[in-house]
């Protein structure tokens, strides 16, 4: 397997963070940023290597700053700032044309980095996102969503 696992610190203006991921890589193909859900990195670990034999794809899997035993700065409180880490490591990595996969909680921070406008980010794809808050457009209650009565 070509995946490595890393640890950097970056620095933004909030405050400096070590933060570890890892890159599957396998080939120069086109780059992927795969943001793990509520599981941790691992529910997102066999689609990393896949997409990135599949493509093949430069995919870097970060673990999000409390996740998996790495520490969280105090600073870091909310999604937009962890969005502005990721962002952060594409600098740091000199990504560019980079797609955005976010899942569950992952996809509220894919979302978060589509907002921040970075030319490095060239698409965002969100699986099954939760979260982000659209004033005027509340979040719809699934207890109280009619069941489909036609099955297949």
């Amino acid at each position: 397997m070509t995946s490595t696992a890393r640890t950097i610190t970056l620095t933004l203006d909030s405050g400096d963070i070590d933060l570890s991921f890892t890159v599957d890589e396998r080939g120069k193909g086109h780059p992927f940023l795969l943001l793990h859900g509520g599981g941790g990195p691992q529910t997102v670990a066999g689609f990393a290597g896949l997409l990135a034999q599949q493509r093949p794809a430069r995919v870097v899997t970060p673990v999000h700053p409390g996740f998996g035993g790495t520490a969280r700065p105090d600073w870091l409180t909310d999604v937009p700032t962890l969005a502005q880490v990721y962002v952060r490591l594409l600098e740091e990595l000199g990504l560019e044309d980079v797609t955005v996969v976010g899942n569950s909680i992952g996809g509220w921070i894919a979302a978060e980095t589509a907002l921040l406008g970075s030319d490095r980010i060239s698409s965002v794809v969100l699986v099954n996102a939760a979260g982000i808050h659209v004033p005027g457009h509340p979040v719809a209650d699934p207890f109280s969503l009619a069941l489909a009565r036609n099955r297949w």
